[in-house]
This record gives structure tokens, sequence and C-alpha cells, in this order.
């Protein structure tokens, strides 16, 4: 099961970045599709020039495809926070040492490794509830 949280939308807020969005997802075949049409969302409202958007996707797909090895429990939780000119991306519900983990498995084959390329800036932060790491990421589109 799927969960998501958004703020309510007003008049006000209709041009510019949206608020940050948080979803909860099942480690499963469902996950990637879920993050990535919440991204797509998240990205279009944001104004995202259509070559980093792309890359933006490709980095949902490998968050996807690696995350599930490196979460405390059968959940991943993901917050997205669009500003002017980037997105944040918050990779949640990681144990501890999982954000390495997850960077590390991203290394393709003549790509070399996706989360290192295709965002500007990666961090590990202590999860807010104590229990493991947050790996946050950066995509810039200026």
């Amino acid at each position: 099961m799927s969960e998501a949280t958004a703020p309510e939308p007003d008049a006000s807020s209709s041009s510019g970045p949206p608020g940050p969005v948080s979803l909860r997802v099942a480690t499963g075949p469902l996950a990637g599709p879920v993050l990535n049409r919440v991204a797509s969302m998240i990205l279009a409202r944001a104004q995202c020039p259509l070559d980093r958007f792309d890359d933006a996707l490709i980095l949902c797909d490998a968050i996807s495809a690696h995350a599930p090895a490196h979460v405390r429990d059968s959940h991943v939780a993901y917050t997205l926070t669009a500003e002017k000119r980037a997105i944040e991306l918050r990779v949640a519900e990681l144990r501890a040492g999982g954000a390495a983990g997850l960077v590390d498995d991203a290394l393709l084959p003549d790509v070399g490794n996706v989360i290192e390329r295709y965002s500007e800036s990666r961090r590990v932060e202590p999860a807010l509830d104590g229990n493991g790491e947050e790996l946050i990421l950066t995509i810039s589109f200026a």
C-alpha cells in the first residue's frame, strides 16, 4: 500500500513550485512507477527543463531499484521538495549504513554511478525518529 501527503492547493499556489510531497511505499514492483509518477508531477509543476526531467527520472529509477535492499522494513519513504531551480529528493526509512549502500549499488557499467552522475549534491542525515538514516539528493536545473 502507498501513502502520500501533499499540501492543500489554493489559488495563490497555482504558479511556482509546489510544497513538499511525501510518500511511503511498500517495496515491490509498484514502488518505482509510483515514485516516477509523483516525481514527474513535481518536476513539471516546478518547470524543470526536459533534459533535467529525464535525468531526475533516471535517478528515481536507480533509487527504486536499489532502495529495497537498504530499508529498515518493507517500506521506503520519499519527500520531494521543489525549489525555484532545483528539487530535493529525500529517501528515508533506510537502515544504518543504507544510504552509502544505496549509492554504492547505483554503479552501472559504462555509465558510472547514476546517483553521483545525476545529482548535484548528496548528504546523509540521521533519521528523524532516530532509527537509521536518510539520503538527501539535490537535482538542479538552473
